[in-house]
């Protein structure tokens, strides 16, 4: 690789774009384990990672490809020796086969990619993926729920099996037309198969990359990004001799989203997995079949490593060709795929990627958003259920049993007489036992109980079988239509209640039970890094990137602690933005916003006198974000009946977030683009508008942080946390002095990380500006200064007084508005 090397990029990358991606490649070049990225928001982060990975792997594949699998380094640094380092035979023959093993594949691969640029393989791709009889998929936006009528056999458990689809079979359900059709599309195949077979054999052996990208994130929508933006690089092939090497790109995602059976893929999430297994049981799933059929299954593989798809072309394919993409794409990740996008759960539950057949050796793991990477891990390794939950499932079971008594079995009546004492146990401790933040253990709740009788795992065993939790769910919905006790939507307290047995029957060691606010029980993991610590061992290079990473310290204590300091490059991206396009202003003065001082009436009316001011100078949009719920509804309470605020402040018209409001964000944005005074928005650090939103250009001129949003010290699950992390540092020998200020910097991190991903909304893009306001004399301290986005602390402007704030502001403003126009 040479230095001018953009790596692919499709576009003249930015400075620190180009900084990014040397940072990555070098990562991946040097042999290190872990790569940690802060790239703000806006910098074009998505490219900037996958360039130089996926350019890394076309410069080594072929160094790998006569190799079996490598191992990975160890997470000290060293190298693990494979079974091939320790024969004897001489260097010269190892690589004089490896060597001719090399040439057979990349012959195969060249007459591969010949294959699909072909015109008759290309003629055969727009008949079936592009043909008009093939429904299209629809991206799905919060469709409303749809009421649907059952009869009461519908609610029986399911027996002697996980079957429950009480369907037709999957031809039954077949028109006319689609039979027609799938014939087509045989014959189609059948014709591809006599192009390809000769080609079949080969290209098995030669498909399979060596190295693996897995590229990780939180939500679908970012993994279609990933998609949109991989169709733009032109990457250079593997290998001298071949003229075009297309990535092989393949979107993992769950059964809900992939599944093309007409009955299976309209079941809840909760339940999918299981109808979609009784249906394969059955042989009621002809898709599933195809899947299987080695000849359908490379035709699909042929036209899905033919362009980039996303979840939904691979849906419109796998209808198209009456093949299962669900189980299509599994057996791809081991049949040439160099690109594979995964939502977190995939990657993070060990159980999961057994399942998917996922293999990390020596495979390059991105994850993206890695700011939620702690606080996922830890959400998918616990569970909760509170009193009104059991008391819910108590009633019921309690009613199902009277409407179904006489048409269940003795096995289901016994089965639900012992779930239903296991709640009222569940009930009875919570009742007896609880105090917000106490632990307790899992045997605690069946001490003095009859419990053991139960067996809690064949009760579990019982619930998954007959699909018990969705039945008795569903009849109480059908029951409470039209009432206000239907629930739309929510997680059946069932499942919760199920989650919870898991966890109590086998427990983790590094968890901890407890109870929390709100009369509820608790499973929490406490250690992240034990769950985290098999992917690093077997993958290759870890890349953690996010838009808002600081404080870095989080992920180096309690997610990676075993990686040894120099198995770990850590980089911090500028912003795209010229300097002068953002400012950041500590607005210190009187204000300080601690829980106890934070409704002082002198405080809130000065604060009122500052937004008076500023809302003059800044133009269009302001985004202003306040520590909680509470503080909100106090304040704006205050403000009406204080100092007589209406439904503006100056010519902007007030807009605030509410925990049950979910369009406040359309109106906010529809006033500040049609009026000319612009809106001002208030938002609370934690909710809906604090993530995942963009207030580019005029949406956010202003962003302003009212006090630093620390979480409530006396919540359970804080209380379990810092007692843990106290006892983790004194354990390793620290004093009580270390303990305390581990604990400290713990709370002050979670504060920090909230105000980086809230302010990290302003800026947008490269042309983008905005002013950044921290409201609150604790800004000053540089400790806290220390813990803010890179970007934002650099960008500190120091003010000695309100008046010099205001006008530097306004002069910067004017500045801006000239240049706009």
């Amino acid at each position: 690789m040479n230095g001018e090397n953009n790596y692919g990029h499709p576009f003249k990358p930015y400075d620190i774009q180009l900084q990014l991606m040397h940072q990555v490649y070098s990562t991946l070049e040097n042999g290190k384990k872990i790569g940690i990225f802060e790239s703000p928001t806006g910098t074009g982060k998505t490219l900037s990672l996958i360039c130089p990975t996926v350019t890394w792997l076309r410069n080594n594949k072929a160094h790998y490809m006569g190799k079996s699998k490598e191992p990975s380094r160890s997470v000290e640094g060293d190298p693990v020796k494979s079974d091939d380092e320790s024969d004897d035979e001489p260097a010269w023959v190892k690589e004089a086969f490896a060597e001719s093993v090399i040439k057979e594949k990349v012959r195969a691969l060249d007459d591969y990619e010949k294959y699909l640029a072909s015109k008759t393989f290309k003629a055969k791709y727009s008949s079936i993926y592009l043909s008009e009889d093939i429904p299209k998929v629809k991206r799905k936006r919060n469709l409303p729920h749809t009421a649907v009528s059952f009869e009461d056999s519908e609610f029986l458990p399911d027996e002697n099996s996980s079957s429950g689809a009480d369907s037709k079979k999957y031809s039954d359900v077949d028109n006319d037309k689609k039979k027609k059709l799938i014939n087509e599309v045989n014959s189609l195949l059948g014709k591809l198969d006599q192009e390809a077979g000769s080609l079949d054999e080969e290209v098995q052996t030669a498909l399979p990359s060596p190295i693996k990208i897995f590229y990780a994130s939180r939500t679908h929508s970012q993994l279609g990004q990933l998609a949109s933006q991989l169709r733009l690089p032109d990457f250079p092939p593997s290998f001298e001799r071949m003229e075009h090497e297309r990535v092989k790109f393949v979107p993992l995602a769950s059964r809900k989203q992939l599944c093309i059976h007409p009955k299976v893929s309209k079941t809840p999430n909760q339940v999918i997995n299981d109808y979609c297994r009784d249906a394969v049981s059955k042989k009621e799933c002809v898709p599933y079949t195809r899947s299987k059929d080695p000849e359908t299954l490379h035709a699909f593989r042929d036209f899905a490593f033919y362009a980039i798809h996303d979840i939904e072309d691979i849906v419109s394919l796998g209808r198209a060709t009456d093949t299962c993409p669900y189980y299509a794409l599994r057996e791809l990740l081991h049949d040439g795929v160099e690109v594979v996008t995964l939502p977190y759960q995939h990657l993070l539950v060990e159980s999961t990627r057994e399942a998917l057949g996922i293999d990390l050796r020596d495979s390059i793991v991105i994850i993206d958003e890695a700011h939620n990477l702690i606080d996922t891990i830890n959400a998918v390794n616990s569970a909760e259920v509170s009193l009104v939950d059991l008391q819910s499932s108590k009633l019921g079971i309690m009613a199902y049993e009277k409407k179904f008594a006489k048409r269940l079995s003795p096995r289901n009546r016994v089965n639900l007489k012992r779930l239903l004492t296991l709640v009222e146990i569940l009930i009875a401790f919570l009742e007896q036992h609880y105090k917000n933040g106490k632990e307790f253990e899992g045997h605690d709740v069946f001490a003095g109980t009859n419990a053991d009788i139960l067996n809690i795992h064949k009760l579990e065993q019982y619930m998954k079988t007959t699909k018990i939790a969705y039945k008795i769910d569903s009849y109480t919905k059908s029951q409470n239509e039209g009432t206000e006790q239907t629930t739309v939507g929510k997680q059946p307290v069932l499942f919760k209640v199920a989650s919870f047995l898991k966890t109590l029957s086998n427990p983790s060691l590094e968890g901890q039970f407890f109870f929390e606010k709100g009369k509820v029980m608790k499973y929490m993991l406490l250690e992240p890094s034990n769950s985290f610590k098999p992917i690093v061992q077997d993958a290759r290079c870890v890349l953690l990137a996010g838009g808002t990473m600081e404080p870095i310290s989080d992920f180096t204590r309690d997610l990676i602690p075993f990686v040894d300091e120099n198995q770990i490059n850590k980089f911090t991206c500028n912003h795209v933005i010229p300097d002068n396009n953002l400012n950041t202003f500590i607005v210190a003065e009187s204000f300080e916003f601690t829980f106890d001082k934070r409704e002082d009436s002198k405080t809130l009316s000065e604060l009122y006198c500052f937004f008076s001011r500023l809302v003059k100078i800044v133009p269009d949009g302001v985004v202003v974000f306040l520590p909680s719920y509470k503080f909100l509804e106090s304040l704006m309470r205050f403000w009406s009946s204080t100092c007589k605020v209406g439904a503006c402040i100056g010519d902007k018209r007030i807009f605030h977030e509410s925990a049950d409001q979910t369009d406040v964000f359309g109106k906010y944005a529809e006033e500040v683009r049609k009026s000319t005074g612009g809106a001002i928005l208030f938002a609370v650090v934690g909710g809906r508008l604090s993530e995942g939103i963009n207030f580019q250009n005029e949406l956010a001129r202003a962003v302003v942080m009212v006090g630093l949003p620390y979480p409530n010290l006396f919540s359970g699950e804080l209380i379990i946390k810092r007692k843990h992390l106290e006892q983790k540092v004194l354990s390793a020998g620290g004093s009580e002095q270390d303990a305390k200020k581990a604990t400290r910097e713990f709370y002050e991190n979670i504060c920090m990380k909230a105000v980086n991903q809230s302010i990290g909304r302003a800026i947008r893009h490269a042309q983008d500006y905005a002013n950044i306001y921290l409201v609150d004399k604790r800004y000053s301290s540089v400790q806290v200064q220390k813990k803010l986005s890179n970007w934002v602390a650099k960008r500190i402007r120091h003010t000695t007084s309100l008046g010099e704030l205001f006008e530097e502001s306004a002069k910067w403003y004017a500045d801006k508005a000239q240049f706009d126009h």
